[in-house]
């Protein structure tokens, strides 16, 4: 049924060089047929096919000749060109693309460089696409990046009221800059080739993000780099130089990103180190591990000659492997053996001396006076383990689709199936697949020497078919094991992918030097034990969870975030809110927000608590501890900050014990280059869901609903779309029952299950981002976390993939209707507190516009997009470093934004609606019937907890309880949205 064709390939490649024929694209993984081939697939087709890199060649473009469109682009006098020595182009969001012409001698392969001038605006880094003859010609090419510079603002770090060092203000250099076009992910450490045809080709530049100025572009041969033999003998110098130059590597002048920042090192063998005292005396770590991340130290010699360099540094990150730095003195990479160098496993500090393999110091001649000595973090030499599990995830996620057409898609176990008959050689393609999964398990073995921690995963997913392929018998019942649910071999090597490019590593020093003896990496055995002895006696009488000193006249809050947040926010309102008030503030840690409910039950509480999460203002407002926020003069001028549905978990029984801090959007996510390549739209409506379905399922593809993900629990926010959407409601509007068996509220809940059961989503999914990130789900609804995820560690879909606004239901005028959540978290004041007035001063100051813009543009610029800020209040979050076109959606989907309202027994609604869920999808019972029973068992625990809190007595209702509405926000003066 399946046997594989024996015929040779008769296709024969385009003048490109890297297209594959039909019969080629049938047989290749199924998630990877409809987009373009990696660049280290396409180069090795055009090596075989004869192409290789051109011979001396070079062509420079200048900006008069380049065109926007069909039209000649419009420069830029010299007097704004920031000291560019011609008339540039000014390149933004208007102009879609840059084009220009180029003809070669020959075909061949040719590089492009660009000069470039990145404008000040947002903190992230210019991106575009780049088509060579109306193609892109692999996927790298979709995406480049032009890095900015960054700078500490100052030299010296500054210190807290504690005495603890705090991270230094990034500024960014303005600068020209010439870049070679490189593979965003560096995964290819040296710049792209591209294939170009003899004579004329036309080049296209497309905008992706943020604006810059171009200068002139050079269309050039690839230079090969010189080998260590070669670099010596092109520089003679003396070796009577001594010297010992030592450069702290947390001082660093130049970084490609914002974020790569110092990191405090408490360990007695690093320096400077001042006790129990936060001192920031390294530099990497986790904020410098992506691939072509950069940092530049200006070094300075006083003499010229041949110097070594060496570098104390500690790699734990990854266990039993290197990570690796490519190195560049004044731009350029001095020979080949250093690009790039690896740095071994070391869980404790080493110096690392440069030298080749057999232990002998590389020399670097260094001309007297001032150089640049650049790392760049390069993940390159395990770009063919990658390239080998991307493919074989591809071949298993076709055998898969395969078994299921073979086998009706059922894992039937009372059934005998002999899988060999319509597969005979699923045996052998299992067997095949773990052995390439074990030859790249000892390529890494022996690229570390060791046995590599990251790697294990290759082993047990070879071990995992081989034990399949030795009883195919059992394949049909556990075919799931391949490419399906949790711990398949899939989902091991998709988690394998997400670490194995990361490159950390953490310095502490390093030194040029010749001739010298270099200081020990480890401290002596006496300098330990003091420096252990005093941490452990401070340890005593510190109080960690504390930010600023003791000071009982000073407003207390607490805060449910990690500490490098609470810094930050300690220095905002240090620097603002008190020298504008006077009123003092004292932040400290919150680790657990189960805290706050043992400091209220001991009369304890803070005056204010941050990132609480959004059912506790509930839980404590309906005992009474919190203070009603609406009794305020200025509250309904406060409430417009925020979208009217965000403020319906923080109200109950008429008062208002919350306001918004973050909020969550859920959003459709989609691959635009699968999507194009088969020709689909983006869907609007459910309806239109349904209709692209079959397509993507006859290519193996799928469509995600968070459903999936989630347990046996489904909880309000993956079900209430549904409801609201059709128009229902979860609760009665005096709040004693539920109305989810309304006849609205049961279309919905149909919806909610026939997608499973009748068009045949995918019931789990243990996580949609690699499932997104490998092909296999190109379009899905989900939320801010996956938004991060795929920005920060999907460098390589940047520019393939778009968000676009929940699917909803039409009504008969076309309008459609898109309500889904956003739980964020939220800022309560503490009904006990003393200090009332001034708590709502803090709280109006903290949730304003500047406030959380200043906040979220800050912590993203020193921590990186990880940090990424979603505020709760609109106008700031507009001012935050989100994509324009994503900006727009996320902002249109909150217009349709309506969180759950709370009341007494509504946990037992939550969890009944998840079994009425299960029992249908899973046991084949009637919708309506299982509606109707949850309806019953959450009713009866609604009036239980009614009656203990004193809204119903014997039944009848004493006092009134009213489930606040949109409508009722927007009268109260929150009509944001």
């Amino acid at each position: 049924m399946f046997k594989k064709d024996g015929e040779e390939n008769s296709g024969q490649d385009d003048e490109q060089g890297g297209t594959d024929t039909e019969q080629e694209e049938g047989s290749r993984g199924i998630g990877r047929r409809v987009t373009e081939d990696y660049y280290l697939q396409v180069k090795q087709k055009w090596e075989q096919a004869g192409y290789s890199d051109s011979q001396s060649f070079q062509a420079v473009i200048h900006p008069a000749e380049l065109y926007a469109g069909s039209k000649k682009a419009e420069l830029t006098p010299i007097s704004q060109a920031n000291g560019y020595d011609e008339q540039v182009v000014l390149w933004n969001e208007l102009t879609p693309e840059i084009n220009f012409t180029v003809n070669v001698p020959s075909d061949g392969l040719y590089q492009i460089q660009i000069d470039y001038f990145a404008l000040p605006g947002k903190i992230t880094p210019p991106e575009r696409g780049i088509q060579i003859n109306g193609e892109y010609q692999y996927f790298e090419s979709r995406r480049i990046v032009f890095p900015r510079l960054w700078a500490n603002e100052s030299e010296q770090f500054q210190t807290d009221e504690l005495g603890n060092e705090v991270f230094a203000k990034q500024v960014e250099v303005q600068r020209w800059q010439s870049a070679a076009l490189t593979d965003a992910s560096y995964l290819n450490n040296e710049p792209l080739t591209f294939y170009l045809k003899k004579g004329r080709n036309e080049i296209k530049l497309l905008y992706l993000r943020e604006a810059m100025l171009i200068g002139r572009i050079r269309v050039e041969s690839p230079e090969a780099l010189p080998s260590y033999e070669d670099y010596l003998q092109r520089n003679g110098a003396s070796d009577e130089i001594e010297a010992l130059y030592t450069f702290e590597a947390e001082k660093s002048d130049l970084k490609s990103d914002s974020y790569i920042q110092a990191i405090a090192s408490g360990d007695a063998n690093v320096t400077p180190n001042r006790g129990s005292l936060i001192t920031l005396n390294t530099l990497g770590g986790d904020s410098w591990k992506h691939g072509g991340q950069s940092v530049t130290w200006n070094i300075n010699v006083e003499k010229t000659g041949y110097y070594e360099l060496a570098f104390k540094y500690t790699q734990y990150f990854n266990i039993n492997m290197p990570v690796f730095r490519k190195l560049l003195i004044d731009g350029q990479v001095p020979f080949r053996e250093v690009a790039p160098y690896p740095f071994p496993y070391a869980s404790d500090w080493e110096n690392e001396v440069l030298s080749n393999d057999k232990g002998e110091p590389f020399k670097f001649y260094l001309t007297e006076g001032e150089h640049q000595l650049t790392l760049i973090a390069d993940p390159s030499p395990y770009q063919r383990v990658i390239q080998t599990v991307r493919d074989v995830m591809e071949e298993l996620n076709e055998l898969n689709l395969e078994i299921k057409m073979a086998t009706g898609n059922t894992q039937d176990v009372y059934r005998d199936w002999d899988i060999t008959e319509q597969m005979p050689d699923i045996t052998e393609r299992l067997n095949g697949i773990a052995g390439k999964l074990r030859e790249e398990y000892q390529y890494l073995r022996d690229l570390s020497g060791k046995n590599p921690d990251q790697a294990r995963n290759l082993l047990i997913g070879a071990e995992q078919l081989e034990r399949l392929a030795k009883e195919p018998a059992q394949i049909p019942v556990r075919f799931d094991q391949i490419s399906q649910g949790s711990g398949s071999v899939t989902q091991k090597l998709g988690d394998m992918l997400l670490t194995l490019p990361q490159q950390p590593i953490q310095f502490d020093k390093f030194y040029v030097y010749h001739n010298k003896k270099l200081p020990k990496a480890k401290a002596g055995w006496w300098q330990k034990i003091s420096a252990m002895s005093g941490n452990f006696f401070t340890s005593f009488t510190t109080d960690y969870t504390r930010i600023s000193p003791t000071d009982e006249d000073a407003l207390q809050i607490w805060v449910n975030r990690p500490r490098q947040y609470v810094m930050l926010m300690q220095q905002l309102a240090n620097q603002a809110f008190t020298a504008e008030t006077g009123i003092k503030v004292s932040l400290s840690l919150m680790p657990n927000e189960q805290k706050l409910i043992l400091a209220n039950a001991s009369g304890k509480s803070p005056d204010v608590a941050l990132g609480v999460s959004e059912k506790f203002p509930y839980e404590f407002a309906l005992r009474g501890a919190l203070t009603d926020l609406s009794q305020f003069e200025d509250y309904e001028e406060v409430l417009e900050r925020f979208a009217p549905g965000a403020m319906l978990p923080f109200i109950f029984d008429g008062g208002v014990y919350a306001l918004p801090e973050t909020q969550n959007f859920w959003v459709l996510f989609y691959r635009k280059d699968i999507l194009d390549a088969l020709g689909l739209e983006v869907p609007q409506t459910w309806e239109d869901v349904l209709a692209i379905l079959p397509s993507l399922q006859r290519y193996g593809m799928n469509f995600y609903v968070p459903l999936a993900e989630a347990g046996a629990m489904k909880s309000f926010n993956l079900t209430t779309p549904f409801f609201y959407q059709q128009g229902g409601e979860l609760f009665a509007e005096d709040g004693t029952k539920t109305a989810v068996d309304s006849e609205e509220a049961l279309e919905g809940f149909k919806l909610m299950t026939d997608i499973f059961t009748v068009y045949n989503m995918p019931l789990q999914i243990p996580n949609f981002y690699n499932h997104f990130r490998d092909g296999h789900l190109p379009i899905g609804i989900s939320n801010y976390n996956t938004y991060v995820e795929l920005t920060t560690a999907a460098p390589e879909l940047s520019g393939s993939w778009k968000i676009a606004p929940y699917p909803g239901i039409a009504d008969d005028k076309g309008n459609i209707a898109r309500w889904a959540p956003g739980t964020g978290q939220g800022v309560i004041v503490f009904k006990d507190s003393d200090k009332q007035q001034q708590a709502w001063e803090f709280v109006k100051w903290w949730t304003s516009a500047e406030v959380q813009a200043e906040f979220g543009n800050l912590i993203e610029t020193i921590y990186g997009p990880t940090y990424r800020w979603n505020s709760a209040n609109l106008d700031a979050f507009s001012e935050l470093p989100w994509p324009e076109e994503d900006l727009e959606i996320i902002l249109e989907q909150w217009k349709w934004l309506k969180d759950v309202p709370h009341i007494p027994g509504d946990y037992m609604l939550d969890r009944e609606l998840s079994n009425a869920w299960n029992k249908v999808v899973f046991d084949g019972e009637n919708q309506r019937k299982a509606i109707e029973d949850a309806v019953v068992l959450a009713n009866r625990e609604i009036m239980k907890k009614l009656e203990e809190f004193g809204y119903v007595k014997n039944g009848q209702i004493v006092k009134k309880l009213k489930v606040p509405t949109i409508e009722d926000v927007k009268r109260s003066g929150g009509d944001s949205g």
